[in-house]
């Protein structure tokens, strides 16, 4: 977790370091008349407005011991969407009060205004309808699973739907453990969600097309990011070939390419330039793994010698597949294609909180 906190008096700093046990990892920027020697407190220079700049799209948490007006003129420059900004908090300097600002579903402002009230033992400011209401909105259901949303329009309609107090119904593929509200309602059969005004769809495999009709419309999809790509090529693959192979691999087992949580190769392909710009454009995250990982479970696969006398182990896609999703299953073992070779496992789970 990435966070600063920002104070501008000294009561503020006398709180921050209070903060600051709780959450080692927070940096705090602080005025430098406040400063003393002996603080691991960086100075807000040359003033809050730059600082507040420089490190905005870089943070996943901003908290703020000000005045909210400071802070709401400060930052407003910065600010993207919901998607992209950091969770931002304020709390007044006798911590009475922790409020939080922005992006408090997507980004988490919500979830750590909470805890920060209760290791102070201090009162959580909560705005956003869905929480006051004690229900859960649409997006806070996709990151509890880890699941990606496309459609930002109907997944407001559909939460402005909850808060109205409707109910809301949804088809899980795989259903998992995870405790809902009563504003939602799991169905056994994907056609029943027609019975609702909105429904949601998880799975990571895509909603066919005429699945539903026209209530389609009507129908959110998250896909669940479970998928793990495990992929190996020739030395200098064009990044077109591999991204044509990934999607050629998910349509042989119907998997969306929405769903990939990461790709994962060997060490030796760390540089490989259309691996990195694959991983990069389609903004899923590269995991690297080492061949002394690999050299441990490699005899759980079917090997290539020559690969071996190249590289060092006698296979790629599957054991960085099996090992990136933690020991998962299979649902595609080596699909070869232009130069790559491609192995495609779901993560094994944990019940969801």
């Amino acid at each position: 977790m990435k966070i600063s906190i920002f104070t501008v008096t000294s009561g503020g700093i006398k709180l921050a370091k209070t903060l600051k046990k709780f959450i080692p990892e927070a940096k705090i920027y602080g005025l430098k008349k406040f400063l003393k020697e002996d603080d691991d407190i960086r100075p807000i220079e040359p003033d809050l407005k730059t600082v507040v700049r420089d490190n905005f799209s870089n943070l996943d948490y901003m908290v703020f011991i000000m005045a909210t007006g400071i802070v709401v003129r400060t930052i407003a420059p910065y600010i993207k969407d919901k998607y992209q900004d950091p969770g931002i908090i304020v709390m007044d300097e006798m911590g009475q009060n922790v409020i939080s600002l922005l992006s408090g579903h997507i980004g988490g402002a919500n979830e750590l205004t909470i805890k920060i009230a209760q290791w102070l033992d201090t009162n959580p400011v909560i705005t956003t309808a869905s929480d006051i209401q004690r229900t859960m909105a649409v997006d806070t259901l996709a990151e509890k699973i880890n699941g990606k949303i496309i459609d930002w329009i109907l997944t407001k309609k559909i939460t402005a739907h909850i808060v109205n107090g409707q109910k809301v119904g949804i088809y899980w593929d795989d259903v998992e453990s995870i405790k809902l509200p009563s504003s939602y309602e799991i169905v056994n059969n994907i056609k029943e969600l027609l019975d609702y005004d909105y429904g949601i769809f998880i799975s990571n495999r895509e909603l066919e097309r005429d699945e539903l009709g026209e209530g389609e419309k009507s129908i959110l999809q998250i896909y669940p990011k479970n998928l793990i790509l495990g992929i190996g090529c020739r030395r200098d693959t064009p990044e077109d070939i591999i991204l044509e192979s990934i999607k050629k691999s998910l349509a042989k087992v119907n998997k969306s390419i929405n769903s990939v949580k990461k790709i994962s190769t060997v060490d030796i392909k760390a540089d490989e330039l259309g691996i990195i710009q694959v991983a990069e454009k389609s903004n899923i995250p590269l995991e690297i793994i080492s061949r002394d990982e690999i050299k441990k479970i490699e005899e759980m696969f079917e090997t290539s010698p020559f690969v071996k006398k190249t590289i060092g182990v006698g296979s790629v896609s599957e054991p960085c597949a099996y090992i990136g999703s933690n020991g998962g299953e299979f649902l595609l073992k080596k699909e070869k294609n232009q130069g790559t070779t491609i192995s495609i496992a779901i993560e094994k789970r944990e019940d969801y909180r």
